[in-house]
């Protein structure tokens, strides 16, 4: 048969992605990536057209020579990253508009007040600044959340633990059926009968811990004695057999200390994550702590992403990261994600938990992709990278920025230089940064 009257077109494994200047051939098979030039980006989505390969050479006459062309299309068959076959291609092979957004993670604040004054706080915790949610607004949220079919929730603040009815709440979120809840907490107020509370309810701990010296972590906390609560209360934690994990914010004070903090975690056998650098958000705003070393190695400089179908077909309609979640502060207001203080979906007092994330302004949240977002909405890696709203806001004061910890410039189709990145080789004169790390709950 004539190759030339053969249909070329992509399999189910194999997608394209255009860029403003090259264009990405993704294999879900084995997570290769290849970057493609116009021309054969446009071999590709003539294909998809269902062009046969006589109709793709001549659409292609004053651009590409047919040979080169007809050998492309080849190499890729070969390869196992197209098809060459005398049928078209099928007409459906699914459709990525049937996947929904699950609940994923609720984020509880129960109180604004906190007993440290910790110099790089997202949430700026002092003391109560708004009437606080009561008992029964805070069950209600969980009545709410477990009835839309969330099953993970965090209780946080402030500091939780001053809530007296804390326990109670707890109880009644395992009532609801959630199968995990987690307490964040500082650690220095923990007692050993709601540690022993903790055990026998199979409630998980976050904790931070800044520093393995006590000096450095009680500078930051600035409250003296700090760190040997939250080494108390780590071991008790441990010895009562609770599911506890540190969480790290690396700051300019305590980047020395970072690997001698891991190495007392895993000492102490307790769960660890990368440090987080501090957040553009509440007292966190400022340059004044950024960590200069340890944040450079958080910028994004090279396309080392995951290619997997989920995280493809999820980002394409869906935020990548703040999608399915929720956080409800003291006062009731309800944000797509803890550190977007400015982006209230609404407010509990007003409206029902279900009423306000099927309301335009969550979904509105939940649904920006990076197709919405100035400059990633031409990269060719856009479905693939995991992306950080409120960090691109700490900085410009814009939800649709692109997310100064990326160095990528799909115009020229070039990586920037790490330490170029948001001018950390200059840092006396900026006040913002950003950058991404995961959320608390990871």
């Amino acid at each position: 048969m004539n190759t030339l009257n053969n249909f070329f077109f992509l399999p189910e494994s194999s997608v394209l992605v255009r860029g403003a200047k090259y264009s990405l051939l993704m294999n879900f098979n084995d997570g290769k990536t290849f970057r493609l030039n116009n021309s054969a980006s446009k071999i590709i989505e003539l294909g998809e057209k269902g062009l046969n390969i006589s109709e793709i050479v001549k659409s292609l006459q004053d651009e590409t020579d047919s040979s080169d062309a007809i050998s492309f299309m080849k190499k890729l068959s070969a390869a196992g990253l197209a098809k060459i076959s005398a049928d078209p291609k099928p007409s459906m092979f699914g459709s990525i508009e049937s996947i929904s957004p699950e609940f994923d993670f609720l984020w509880i604040e129960v109180t604004s007040k906190c007993n440290l004054r910790c110099i790089h706080c997202y949430a700026d915790a002092n003391d109560p600044r708004d009437q606080e949610m009561s008992k029964e607004d805070i069950k209600r949220v969980i009545d709410d959340a477990a009835s839309l079919g969330w099953k993970r929730l965090q209780f946080t603040g402030g500091e939780c633990t001053l809530r007296k009815d804390l326990p109670l709440l707890i109880s009644h979120a395992k009532s609801r059926g959630f199968e995990f809840i987690e307490v964040f907490t500082n650690g220095t107020m923990l007692t050993e009968s709601l540690i022993k509370f903790f055990a026998e309810e199979g409630v998980s701990v976050g904790m931070s811990l800044y520093s393995y010296q006590a000096e450095t972590h009680d500078a930051i906390t600035q409250v003296p004695g700090s760190f040997d609560k939250v080494l108390n209360s780590l071991k008790l934690l441990l010895a009562y057999g609770v599911p506890t994990r540190c969480a790290t914010v690396a700051m300019k004070q305590n980047e020395a200390d970072l690997i001698g903090t891991s190495y007392l975690m895993c000492k102490l056998g307790v769960f660890r994550r990368l440090p987080d650098p501090i957040r553009p958000s509440g007292r966190g705003r400022s340059m004044e702590h950024w960590p200069i070393e340890y944040g450079r190695q958080s910028i994004q400089a090279q396309p080392n992403f995951e290619v997997k179908r989920e995280i493809f077909e999820k980002n394409k309609l869906w935020n990548c990261c703040w999608c399915g979640k929720a956080g409800v502060t003291s006062s009731g207001d309800v944000l797509p994600c803890l550190f977007a203080r400015d982006h209230i979906a609404g407010n509990i007092n007003e409206q029902s938990l279900a009423e306000i994330v099927s309301g335009d302004a969550m979904q509105e949240f939940w649904s920006l992709t990076m197709d919405r977002i100035d400059t990633c909405k031409d990269c060719e890696y856009r479905y693939l990278c995991h992306d950080c709203r409120p960090w691109a806001y700490g900085i410009s004061g814009n939800l649709y920025a692109k997310n100064p910890r990326c160095t990528y410039n799909p115009y020229n189709g070039e990586w920037g230089k790490a330490e170029d990145a948001l001018l950390l080789n200059n840092i006396e004169h900026i006040d913002i940064l950003t950058l991404k790390q995961g959320c608390r709950e990871c």
